[in-house]
């Protein structure tokens, strides 16, 4: 293993969960919920954000080629059971079926903490990747929903 990236996503989140929390706590003791978890989903953005950049640039490039290899770190581990279905240039759309996320979070009693943790990273990890990628989902495993449902609009390809 060379970089961070090297290691499985979801053994890093568990990793991540399981460091974060007692700062988390922590923090709600002396800040209260809302102000800790304002911070935390503002760092969470943030982090998201630059590993879609780092992602393009590991990838290199930031089109639906490089979705579908960033795809595979995710799914690493069988963590996810996706169906992915490219419409065309820029229409994208997977469904997540099954997500070891979700199982991680629950077994190391954290599962409602993992739709900040993971969940709300995909959105800004998709704007760091490729800024005009626009991400719609209306629901989520992590949630309680049946699946989640990614659709990724990409940019048309200029000539």
């Amino acid at each position: 293993m060379e970089t961070i990236y090297d290691v499985p996503v979801l053994l890093r989140r568990e990793i991540e969960a399981l460091m974060v929390k007692p700062f988390l706590d922590a923090f709600e003791k002396e800040l209260g919920h809302e102000k800790t978890y304002e911070i935390v989903e503002k760092v969470i953005a943030e982090i998201a954000f630059e590993q879609g950049k780092d992602y393009a640039v590991v990838l290199g490039g930031n089109g639906i080629d490089a979705l579908m290899g960033q795809a595979e770190s995710w799914s690493a581990n069988d963590a996810l059971d996706v169906d992915m279905k490219v419409e065309n240039e820029t229409d994208c759309y997977m469904t997540v079926k099954r997500c070891a996320y979700v199982d991680m979070y629950d077994r190391i009693g954290m599962k409602d903490l993992g739709a900040t943790l993971s969940c709300l990273r995909d959105e800004y990890f998709y704007e760091g990747m490729n800024p005009e990628i626009k991400m719609s989902r209306s629901k989520t495993l992590m949630s309680g929903g049946d699946c989640c449902d990614f659709c990724l609009r990409f940019p048309k390809q200029k000539d």
